[in-house]
Order: structure tokens, then sequence, then C-alpha cells
């Protein structure tokens, strides 16, 4: 048997969370069904710290764009890394999607490090910066001095996507959403360009809340619980009833 007040409890911390809508796209003022970040109260709150030298989190509206297989997803949860073969992926595995350092308009590709870069080992770590861009960093030792020195170099783009109505994208695990037509087509765009959020570093979004979907999980635990002490009460009258029988 659940632990029901546990359970409706949890909810309802999420719930109180998630009480100003729309953080995760413009639509601020929906009803029914509105997607939005937990811990919206204040600023920081929003925001977990992660030490990961590609942990970014958006502050404001936006999507990050992922390729899983042959489907592009979106998230907000920017816990980035470079794999072995040098792209760019999240947590999952995930890759991430963007365009290229130059700029302009062009479709989005995986982000991957330049293969003559990997194999060179051109780069000593890697970067993104406020601006979206992946950088790589190139070390140097000078030779008078015998001190290094640093050069960045910009590899990508990262892109972010919004949508008209964000909060009908459908959830598809804890952190990825599956574009729908009611959510609308995308806009997409550099961190800051065109209504789309900034970055921060260092930090990862600290989740999302599905109001509509707490708010029936909410309905269906207090029925349960009702359920479960109507069939506790019925079991003990029907051992009372039971007894005087005996008797």
């Amino acid at each position: 048997m659940i632990d029901v007040d546990k359970e409706v409890a949890g909810v309802a911390a999420d719930l109180r969370r998630a009480a100003l809508a729309g953080a995760t796209g413009d639509a601020v003022d929906r009803q029914g069904g509105v997607l939005v970040d937990a811990g919206l109260q204040t600023g920081a709150e929003r925001f977990v710290p992660n030490a990961a030298p590609l942990a970014v989190a958006i502050d404001g509206p936006g999507f990050f764009v992922l390729r899983d297989g042959g489907q592009t997803l979106y998230s907000r949860l920017g816990d980035f890394r470079i794999d072995t073969e040098g792209h760019l992926v999240d947590g999952a595995g995930r890759g991430v999607l963007g365009m290229s350092a130059a700029g302009g308009n062009q479709p989005l590709q995986p982000i991957c490090v330049p293969l003559p870069d990997q194999r060179s080992k051109r780069f000593v770590s890697y970067r993104i910066d406020e601006q979206g861009r992946l950088l790589g960093v190139e070390r140097h030792q000078q030779k008078r001095t015998a001190r290094f020195r640093e050069t960045i170099v910009p590899i990508a783009q990262l892109a972010l996507a919004t949508f008209p109505v964000p909060e009908r994208l459908q959830r598809s695990g804890q952190a990825v959403f599956v574009p729908t037509q009611a959510a609308g087509k995308p806009t997409l765009s550099a961190p800051g360009d065109r209504g789309a959020g900034g970055l921060r570093l260092h930090v990862v979004a600290a989740g999302a809340v599905d109001l509509e979907g707490d708010l029936r999980k909410l309905w269906t635990l207090r029925r349960r619980g009702e359920l479960e002490v109507a069939l506790a009460s019925a079991a003990d009258d029907c051992v009372r009833t039971a007894l005087g029988l005996v008797r």
C-alpha cells in the first residue's frame, strides 16, 4: 500500500514551486497544461550549480535542440560533454545540434570537433561561453619565458528553439520534450537572439514541472486514498458482522 499522504505532499510541493507559469517560453498567460521550470520564486532557485566545464542553463525562453537517432528532441537541461568521437552530447548521449561558429542562416547540424583537430589533439580543453559558442582551448609554451599561453578557437554555435506555445510540447521522460503541432513551428536562433534566453555557465536547469499532469496525479492519489479508507471500513464492518453471526 502506498503512503498516500506522502505522495500528495510531494506533488503539492512541486505545484507550489511551479506557481509562476511560462518560464520555458514566452507564453506566460496560458491556462491549462502549462509547462514551467521548477523553482521560479527567484532567479537563483531555478538553477543548480554544476562543476562540469560545458554545463549551461537557459535563462529565459528556449530549448536546446537534440538529435536522438533520427528524432529531433528539445530540452532545458544543458548537461553537456564532448564524447570520445568529438561530438557535443547531453548526459544521455544525445547529440546537440547547432550552427557554424561563423554564423549566418544555416541548417542545424550535429556539433562536433573537426576530425583533424581531434587527431592532432589540438585542444587541451573545451568551453561554452555566454553566447552559446563551443570553444576549443589551445595551449602553447613560449620558448623564451617557458610560460603557457592559451588561445581560444570558436568551433560551433549552439542553437535555441523557441515555440509559440511551448507548454503544448509533449513530455518524454524527465528532461526532453517531443515537438507537437499544437506547440507551433519553432524559431531557431543563437542564445539571446530573436526572443531566446541567454545562457548561464556552470549551472544546469533545476527541472520542469507538468502542472496539468501533476494536478491529475494529485486527484488520482486523493481518490486512491479515499478508496483505501472505504475498503478498510468495509472490511472492518464485514469482520464485525461475522463476529456477530458467530455469537
